[in-house]
This record gives structure tokens, sequence and C-alpha cells, in this order.
């Protein structure tokens, strides 16, 4: 399997100005990360080495959650993640359409999500306050491979609640059948190319994405690890925090509307409009709940569509 994954291990690619930067699992709980369980928030305990402590089973009740340290110092530091540490976690699965391929899903992990940025016509990048921002961050990317060939056949990047199907063809290689994974600014969602693409109502409105290539880079053939393969249990010791299925951040605690008035009463007319629509989607885009492990994600075991 690792061979197998080495042949095809994406060059993670983040923007030259990206300040949230991935990191181990196991370097944010070493580094502080907290969980928090509800009736009981002034006890939070520190997270074991590979998340031992962590409750396992469902959580119907939202009753657990993950956070940064609780002093401002160390939540300021975990916060920016530690690229040196960051490491690719592998999960195989077989694809659809009837076993003609293996679906290699690559997670990699943030322990923070930053805030949004948005274009409202002329006005080029607008910050929305805290709008976008959330505590740990999963994102992925699936390689299809075909099972007669081992020939790579498409990939599937994520991007924020949604994502999309790529081409083996419209990728960018590198050092052979690798290629480049491009993490937007601050939200990380994943991309084939650089570039910018706005998510929202259109005309010149929406969430930037935006991607570039730059010197911070992570090399996932050389730090990974295949945590899960579905359907060989026996061959892989999952890591115990991939069986957590309860939050890896807190409710959302700002109202998105009082986020961005400072920035609506400067604007004028349809540019005001405009902006009012974004914010009906933002929450959509970003959800308002702590985000959930890649083991309960609907991709993890679910067609990817």
């Amino acid at each position: 399997m690792g061979n197998l994954f080495r042949a095809y291990a994406p060059y993670v690619y983040l923007h030259p100005d990206e300040e949230y930067l991935p990191s181990s699992v196991d370097w944010f709980f070493s580094n502080g990360a907290l969980l928090y369980k509800k009736g009981e928030e002034s006890q939070p305990v520190r997270i074991e080495p590979g998340g031992a402590n962590l409750p396992k089973g469902g959580d119907p009740d939202g009753s657990y959650w993950i956070d940064l340290p609780a002093d401002k110092g160390g939540r300021e530091r975990v916060s920016h993640g530690d690229i040196a540490s960051a490491e690719a976690y592998v999960h195989f699965k077989p694809g659809v359409e009837n076993g003609i391929f293996t679906d290699i899903q690559v997670w990699m992990f943030y322990p923070y999500n930053g805030h949004a940025t948005v274009k409202i016509g002329f006005i080029k990048r607008v910050s929305l306050g805290r709008v976008g921002e959330h505590v740990s961050d999963w994102e992925h990317v699936t390689l299809r491979v075909r099972n007669v060939d081992g020939v790579l056949d498409k990939v599937y990047f994520s991007q924020h609640s949604g994502g999309k199907w790529v081409d083996a063809s419209q990728l960018q290689f590198e050092s052979g059948n690798r290629f480049a994974w491009y993490s937007s600014r601050n939200g990380h969602a994943g991309n084939n190319k650089a570039g910018l693409y706005l998510q929202g109502p259109g005309k010149g409105v929406g969430i930037r994405n935006d991607w570039a290539k730059s010197n911070k880079v992570v090399d996932t053939a050389a730090r990974f690890v295949v945590m899960s393969s579905s359907g060989e249990a026996d061959a892989v010791v999952e890591p115990p925090w991939l069986s957590y299925k309860s939050k890896w951040g807190p409710t959302k605690q700002y109202d998105t509307a009082a986020e961005v008035t400072g920035v609506r009463k400067f604007l004028l007319g349809k540019l005001k409009k405009a902006l009012d629509k974004l914010v009906k989607i933002i929450d959509e885009v970003y959800g308002t709940d702590g985000p959930t492990g890649p083991k309960v994600k609907i991709n993890w075991s679910g067609n990817i569509e």
C-alpha cells in the first residue's frame, strides 16, 4: 500500500501568505489541545498521545469537543500549526464501479481555519472579522486508481462543504506521477491549480478562495501514515483518535450578520445588497458547529459525487 501511495503522493502547496499551517495530530495533542465535556467546561483534560483518552462511539448530543490550549499564548501558537511535523493520513478503500478502482484518501490536519475574505464588486479583498474561523480543519484529496494497471484516473479535491473531481490529464505533475495539491489561503480548500475562485452569488461577489505556490510545502511521500484500509482491518492498526466521533472544535461563538456590520455600513446600494446575499450562504459553506474527524465524514465510506 505504501509503495502505491508514494507513486502518486501529492505535494501540498500552501499560499505564500498562509498563517494557519498544518501539523500532525500528535503535535496538536502534545502542545496542549484540550478535551471538553458538556457540564464540566471548567475542567478540561489534556489529550494523551495518540488520543488514547478520547471517548469512542457516537455523540448525538454534542457532549464532547476539542479546543486549543486555554492560555492566550498557547492558543495563538498552536493555532498557527507546525508544518515541520505535518503528515498525511492515508486511507485505502474500494472504489465504486464494480471494483474497477481503488480509492486512496489523503487527509491533512490543520489546527485552525482562518477568517474568510470576500470580494464585493470593485473591492477586491475584505476581511469579515471572525467569520469562517474555527478550531481544527480536516481536508482531503481522493486518488482514484485503476486496479487493472495501477494508473491514476482522477482526483477529488475537497473544498469546504463540497469539492470537485479533476481528471488526471488536468493535474500539474511533478517528479513523475506526483501532482500539486493547492491549499487555499486561510480556508485550506483544495484545488489542482493556482488562481482565484469566488464562491457566492456571482457577478464579482463571493468568498475568496486564493491558491498559489510557495515554499510552504508538504511532501506527503516523505511524511505519511497509512491509518486505515477498509476491508483489511487486521492489516492496519488505526490510531485511537480516528475512532473519536465527537467534534474537533467548539461550536461557533459569533453571529455572522453581526460580524459584517462594520463592513456593511461603508457599502452603498447594490454592494450592500450583494453582501447581504453573501451572508446568507456563509454559514452553509463554513458550518456553525465544530468539525468532525475523517471517519465521520460521508466521503470516508460513501461514494464521492
